[in-house]
């Protein structure tokens, strides 16, 4: 017997009690959804769905399922509605498709449980694997669902649901086709030769939108749900287009009260009107904003050559997700921020990548790339197909292509398109804005009648629920697959239990939950029209009229922010550019202009500065997400708790801002992020595991925020920030031991261990000599990519400097161990360096490339040999030291304005050594430096620069508060701080 805490890990005891348990009540009634009975064993079919069921395999247990969709067929779905349709036989398959492609991901795992358990029983003949199954297939099959009951009950479900839906299709075309002609000009004779697939999830008694194809060549697209926003969409383009002086199109519409038909919409290429589309879809992204849309990606618009078509506006007028827990939500706050921007509309490039450093991504938004390397979500997949071993695992599977809307060259290609399709949202948006009462009228007119969609969860998490409950072990215990169906309860929470309710009762018949609201109505209703109990904050439509009345300069800056830095996240960065000349103007180091600019930035982040969801929580940030790794993109998000993107490097530098102008509106932000912070380390269940989930990483996961919380503490003079974060240490290391780790610095032992160690207190004491073991076996059994690179943050340099940097707090054997890994690691550095061009090169695989930053170039190379002949007095570290700084003087300027790979990290890797060696020459060369490439000037042109993705990042590694940081470290080197070296010099 599972235990509760089995089927909801992330919940402790409490969280079960007062999310989990209180649904007990329901549960005979959600049971009987579970064990209703199976319809009965069909008589008689069609020679043609005989012949369907009996054609060869395409996937395993293809037979089998289709055997069982053939139920779909009886009573005879067409008797009454012959002359609708051309050819009747060829309507039946399609609707038998429909009903197989239902019950392929219900029943498989359960036929691959129930053929193993027949194997390894011996009731299986065949003298091979194959023909074991074909006789399983071949055979009587039919006592296989008395052993799954659940399984039973879903089949009832699909196969009722799949008939009555095209049964209701079939009526209401039928009763329609008078209309039909009138909108469509699709005359009342015109027969249907095609039902199509069942486009889209399935709601509402399985409930799916159909095309329907006609004798003649034309398409229709019915939608057995409210269309009423479908068909306002027309009114608004129309008050659009003669206000702004747009050009919109929109689709056609018949709408019927509950459902309706769209004008089918074909796509069409773009790519030789481009500039003209993607201004359209500026103007497009405008209206869509004002209105509050969601879910308007790739699937909901289409292109055409008089401009994006959405052909799926049930999102529009979205309220707020409904919470009522005990803490309200902070208004205004970041995630509700995001999803009511231009961002959160779907138009935009919408990136979701794996977690793992080499994880692919996808590209949802409207206006999106190509998918690139592995999904971010794995899928199912066969082992030992067609055979009585056959197994399904759960795998990373290749990203499928799609379509781009508007292919580029190139880089240059696609920041004037962005600049297009800023130009467009810009002209709608002021054109609102000059009259915003007509907008607001014409809202009111427009949309009174309209009953929108209310999207409570993702469709991905309703979806991922349905996968777990099509288990064998599921489907063979409805007790199981209802303690399964209530995990969507831990994305609720804070929800009204009535919304719960509904969801399972909605996934107990296999459907994706759906629930409608009227616009001028707080009432929240379930699929059936009932209400859920669940009330909304406000109507959607006095929202949306809020916003539109809200909609100011500041405003549309933000939009066009986020549209800029979306389209600058499609590009990888380019660790190798060459070094380049910029337009800086008359040269300056006078401090009033660097402390002009420190404090313009500081402002900035007190002004853009957020609530987290709640507002007990730390604050936070939106923008684009940085990444430590190069080829991953940078999608728009809420800024967590790492280091290198997350909110503690703005916080910090917030911080030293603080510290040195004495300014209290920079003090506040850092002491509630910082504050906020060090009582979840205490022990706060629930927000404590949420910053652990960031990982153990020093620059990616929490361990970076335990030195920026230390690092503060000393700043602001907080002992108890500094104190937290040395109770929490022991987190961290947990962490790691848990973990697959590496050997770097970004995300493995090398970089948590100089933190720890930097952090101090007992528990770093602890931790350290453990660590520097850990650390001691991977260099004496390199296995990782780690040994493959020379540079800081991914490779040899960095553990070299993380063992440099420990050693003197190590006694007894480790440190003899320690220096073994010092030399060992020398004669690896000495491996990537190039005689004839007198440098280290950056992977093994690629000798012939060079790179210059503190992550896997001269720089970090620089830093760690320093280190090195500081604490080892290894003849060979100082021998390359001068080479490596040289190298570093020489190509590491004019590139770029960050800490990981570009001129600020270079600074001050430079500064930190000429600082520790009392070199003067270094210092002076450094000096030279910030007057040719750093200066003032320099700084206000890149950070106006829209087409950089580091202008619109706060990331402190590669961001704003990056150049924040430099700029006070430059003002005050006597309070350096360095997230490089891991020290605030002079505390």
């Amino acid at each position: 017997m599972n235990s509760q805490h089995s089927f909801y890990p992330e919940f402790d005891s409490a969280e079960i009690r007062e999310t989990i348990e209180p649904l007990s009540a329901f549960d005979d009634d959600l049971l009987s959804h579970l064990t209703i009975p199976t319809p009965e064993p069909v008589s008689s079919i069609s020679s043609a769905a005989v012949q369907w069921a009996a054609e060869d395999e395409r996937y395993p247990f293809q037979r089998v399922i289709r055997s069982l969709a053939t139920a779909v067929c009886h009573p005879d779905p067409l008797s009454r509605h012959m002359e609708l349709f051309h050819d009747t036989d060829e309507i039946i398959l399609q609707l038998l498709t429909r009903a197989e492609t239902r019950l392929k991901d219900t029943c498989t795992r359960s036929l691959v449980a129930a053929i193993n358990k027949a194997s390894t029983e011996g009731r299986l003949t065949g003298e091979t694997p194959h023909e074991r199954y074909i006789s399983f297939v071949g055979g009587d099959w039919s006592d296989t669902l008395s052993d799954f009951p659940a399984l039973r009950s879903a089949f009832g479900h699909l196969i009722r649901n799949t008939a009555a839906a095209f049964g209701e299709l079939c009526e209401r075309l039928a009763a329609d086709r008078g209309l039909i002609a009138d909108i469509f000009g699709i005359a009342r004779d015109d027969v249907v030769t095609s039902i199509g697939q069942a486009d889209g999830d399935s709601h509402a008694h399985g409930r799916s939108v159909s095309v329907l194809t006609f004798a003649s060549g034309a398409r229709l697209v019915y939608k057995p749900r409210d269309i009423s926003c479908e068909a306002a969409y027309e009114q608004i383009v129309g008050y659009v287009n003669r206000t702004a002086q747009t050009d919109l199109p929109a689709a056609r519409t018949l709408d019927r009260g509950g459902y309706g038909y769209v004008e089918y919409i074909q796509a069409e290429d773009v790519s030789d009107v481009s500039a003209r589309f993607m201004r359209s879809c500026g103007e497009l992204g405008a209206v869509l904003y004002l209105l509050d849309a969601r879910d308007m990606h790739f699937e909901n618009i289409i292109a055409t050559r008089r401009g994006p078509v959405p052909v799926d506006l049930e999102t529009l007028l979205h309220p707020a997700r409904v919470h009522t827990g005990p803490k309200p939500e902070a208004d205004g706050n970041a995630y509700e921020t995001i999803a009511r921007s231009l961002y959160g509309v779907g138009v935009l490039p919408l990136v979701f990548a794996g977690k793992d450093e080499n994880a692919g991504h996808v590209d949802l938004g409207f206006l999106g790339g190509d998918n690139q390397g592995t999904a971010p979500f794995k899928g199912l997949t066969f082992e030992n197909p067609f055979t009585d071993r056959i197994r399904m695992v759960l795998a990373a599977q290749e990203a499928k292509p799609r379509n781009t809307v508007v292919p580029a060259a190139g880089e240059e290609d696609i920041h004037v398109l962005a600049e297009r399709m800023a130009d467009g949202f810009t002209a709608v948006a002021h054109a609102v804005l000059r009259d915003q009462d007509g907008w607001a009228g014409m809202l009111k007119r427009c949309a009174a009648h309209l009953r929108i969609r209310y999207v409570h969860n993702p469709t991905a998490l309703y979806a991922q629920i349905l996968r777990m409950t099509a288990s064998a072990a599921a489907m063979a215990d409805p007790a199981t697959q209802l303690a399964l169906l209530k995990r969507i309860a831990i994305a609720s929470k804070t929800s009204d239990r009535g919304i719960i309710v509904s969801e399972l009762r909605q996934l107990a018949e296999r459907d994706v939950p759906y629930f409608t609201a009227d616009v001028t109505s707080t009432v929240l209703r379930d699929a059936d029209g009932n209400d859920t109990g669940a009330r909304l904050a406000q109507t959607p439509l006095d929202r949306a009229l809020a916003k539109a009345a809200g909609l100011d300069r500041s405003a549309i800056d933000q939009q066009l922010t986020l549209l800029y830095s979306t389209f600058c996240a499609r590009f990888p960065d380019n660790h190798l550019t060459s070094a380049r000349t910029w337009d800086t103007g008359a040269a300056t180091t006078e401090r009033t202009a660097l402390e002009d600019l420190a404090r313009t930035l500081a402002d900035d982040l007190v002004r853009t500065n957020l609530p987290d969801k709640f507002g007990h929580l730390p604050r936070t940030w939106i923008g684009p997400l940085a990444s430590a790794t190069a080829e991953r993109p940078w999608p728009c998000g809420v800024l967590g708790y790492d280091l290198y993107t997350g909110r503690s490097g703005p916080a910090l530098t917030l911080a030293a801002a603080a510290r040195l102008f004495q300014d209290e509106r920079y003090a506040e932000v850092a002491r509630q992020i910082f504050s906020t912070s060090a009582d979840i380390l205490a022990g706060r269940r629930y927000e404590q595991r949420s910053v652990q989930q960031t990982g153990a990483g020093a620059y990616t996961g929490m361990t970076g925020l335990l030195f920026t919380l230390h690092a503060a503490g000393l700043l602001l003079d907080e002992p108890g920030w500094a104190k937290a974060a040395q109770e929490a240490v022991p987190l961290a290391v947990g962490q790691l031991a848990e973990s697959d780790t590496s050997a770097d610095v970004i995300s493995g032992v090398a970089g948590t261990a100089a933190m720890i160690a930097a952090i101090g207190g007992p528990h770093a004491e602890a931790a350290v000599p453990e660590l520097v073991g850990l650390l001691c076996r991977m260099v004496e059994r390199p296995q990782a990519a780690w040994f493959e690179q020379s540079g800081f943050a991914h490779g040899v340099a960095g553990v070299l400097h993380a063992l440099s940097v420990l050693r003197p707090a190590l006694i007894g054997e480790v440190v003899d161990r320690a220096d073994t890994a010092i030399s060992t690691l020398l004669d690896r550095l000495e491996a990537f360096y190039d005689p004839t061009e007198q440098n280290w090169f950056s992977n093994i695989a690629t000798p012939e490339r060079f790179s210059t930053g503190w992550c896997h170039g001269a720089a970090g190379i620089s830093l760690a040999l320093a280190a090195c002949a500081e604490h080892t007095g290894q003849d060979r570290a100082e021998h390359w030291l001068n080479r490596a700084v040289s190298n570093t003087l020489r190509h590491g300027f004019g590139r770029n304005l960050t800490w990981c790979h570009g001129d600020l990290g270079n600074h001050d890797v430079l500064t930190t050594i000429a600082a520790a060696r009392a070199d003067q020459a270094l210092t002076a060369r450094v000096a030279e430096v910030e007057g040719e490439w750093l200066r003032p000037g320099v700084f206000r042109q890149k950070l106006a620069d829209r087409r950089s993705r580091y202008a619109h990042t706060n990331s402190v590694m590669v961001g704003t508060s990056g150049v924040l940081l430099h700029l006070l470290n430059r003002l005050s080197p006597d309070l350096r701080s360095s997230p490089l070296s891991l020290t605030i010099a002079g505390l």
